[in-house]
This record gives C-alpha cells, sequence and structure tokens, in this order.
C-alpha cells in the first residue's frame, strides 16, 4: 500500500482525532493493548494497521471501517454528534462487539415484531400454573428493544400483586429469535427467550423456549415452553395489563391452544428445573 495516498492520509488524521477525546495515547494503546510505538507510527501515517488490527481500532472507538476512512471534514461532523469520552467506557470483548453489531443488523427483520404482546409460560414459582406477562417490543436508535411486566397476582387474590419490570434487547442469530432482559428494578435476575423465526408478513404467535430463575428462596435455574400471543401495536393498555397474572392451568383466561402447546397436551405440567450434582 502506498502511504502517501489519501486513505492513509484519512486515517491518520481521523485515528489523531479520535484519540484526542482521551487522556492520554498512552491509555488508548493500554485500553487497545497494541504497542504504543507501533500505535503511534498509524497516527504519524508511516504505516498502516493490518486488517485485523484496524477491526480492533474502530471497534473501540465505536465507528465503522468505512467511517474511519472518511475525508477528515466529514468525520469530525460524525464524531461531533457522538456522545463525549469520559475515559470510563468499558471495552466490549471483540465477540460481544460483533453481537450487539449482529443486533443492529436484525434491525429491519425485526420491525414487523414491534408491538404488544402476551407472554405465556409455565410459572417458576407457582406449580401447575401458567405466567401471563405483558411484553413491548419497539425500535430505539439502531436496536429493537422491549420491556416486560409480570404481576404475580392469582385470580380472586385480594390486596396488591407483586409487580417485576423487565428490559431487554432483541436480536436475530443463527436463524432464531434471542431476546435477553435484566430485572430492572434489583438488576439481580436475567431472563433468556430463544423463539422461532416467523417469516409471514403478520404475526400472530410466536413459540420458543424460556430459560430464568424461580422466584422462590432456592432461586433454581428453570426452563419453560414460552408463547407470545401478539394483540396489536396501539390498543386499551390498562385494560390488556389488568388481564395479566398467574392463572390454573385450566383457568377459562388462557386459550386452548397455548396452554396446550405449553403442556404439550397436557403430558407436562411444571418447568423443568436443574439438578444440582
Amino acid at each position: 500500500m502506498n502511504f502517501g495516498d489519501f486513505t492513509t492520509e484519512n486515517f491518520k488524521a481521523n485515528l489523531k482525532l479520535a484519540t484526542s477525546y482521551y487522556p492520554s495515547v498512552s491509555e488508548v494503546c493500554r485500553k487497545l493493548r497494541i504497542n504504543r510505538q507501533q500505535f503511534m507510527k498509524y497516527m504519524a501515517g508511516t504505516s498502516f494497521p493490518s486488517r485485523y488490527n484496524l477491526r480492533r481500532i474502530c471497534d473501540f472507538f465505536g465507528f465503522d471501517e468505512y467511517e474511519f476512512l472518511m475525508p477528515h471534514d466529514q468525520f469530525s461532523t460524525i464524531i461531533r454528534l457522538r456522545p463525549a469520552h469520559t475515559g470510563n467506557e468499558i471495552v466490549l470483548p471483540p465477540g460481544m462487539s460483533e453481537l450487539l453489531k449482529e443486533a443492529q443488523r436484525s434491525r429491519g427483520m425485526l420491525t414487523k415484531m414491534h408491538g404488544y404482546y402476551y407472554e405465556y409460560y409455565l410459572s417458576y414459582s407457582t406449580p401447575r400454573h401458567i405466567l401471563r406477562a405483558f411484553t413491548y417490543i419497539y425500535d430505539w436508535k439502531d436496536y429493537t428493544l422491549y420491556k416486560r411486566m409480570e404481576w404475580l397476582k392469582q385470580p380472586h387474590q385480594k390486596g396488591r400483586p407483586d409487580v417485576y419490570k423487565y428490559a431487554g434487547i432483541v436480536t436475530i442469530s443463527g436463524g432464531r429469535i434471542h431476546m435477553f432482559d435484566q430485572e430492572s428494578i434489583t438488576g439481580s435476575e436475567l431472563t433468556q427467550k430463544i423463539l422461532y423465526l416467523n417469516y409471514r408478513n403478520r404475526i400472530t404467535m410466536l413459540t420458543g423456549l424460556a430459560l430464568g430463575v424461580s422466584g422462590g428462596d432456592a432461586h433454581e435455574p428453570s426452563a419453560s415452553r414460552v408463547v407470545m400471543e401478539y394483540i396489536g401495536r396501539t390498543g386499551n393498555l390498562r385494560q390488556a395489563i389488568s388481564a395479566c397474572g398467574i392463572f390454573p392451568l385450566d383457568s377459562p383466561n388462557i386459550p386452548t391452544l397455548i396452554r396446550e402447546h405449553l403442556t404439550d397436551g397436557g403430558q407436562v405440567d411444571e418447568p423443568l428445573r436443574a439438578t444440582t450434582i
């Protein structure tokens, strides 16, 4: 490569600007785990990074390769619109960075999923009961996010229910929909759902597997079949939320098709639990 060409000149100028948002070049090199002497050659334009190091540099600063190679005036405009660096950012491992990029790439396919859902699965804490939660999937910047709310209250139960709120991200990988969320108040619970893709233009139901932890004192890892029933993008949310709760397996509030799917036609009546060895 001719290191005097415009590509190298653009990269040199853009790298200097991006690095200036950090307290020192040494700190950038330490976080990137790139030799400082080699990094200074990149900044001077006397050397151009390998494909591997270029990818690492782009991931660290949060830019795509084509952005780092833009004319300097265009790059300056882009970086000014980004949040200022504090010097304390968490540098994600390459695998995690790729996972977030995959979530961005999935955005177009996930657009048809946006809206409100009832989410059904076998209760981890109350045997022989089905929990119906409320989930909202929506678009945020380059990602598809969701919020989930659980009302742990059985029909005719007096008093206020226990309410749990979760926030998460949706992505597609390996031909499956993956949903990861965290309990919003204490941050002490993580849940994952893996769903089958629905290739129809209009989604009515999504099925798959939910993995979480029981709400009991033992906090046992558990897994259950899950059904997400689409209820629309608009509607009476107060009424929809009030319909959530914990219901016995034979409750008329649970659609027959959903109950049969969750219980495998009545053969399974509680979530699978991990066995301690």
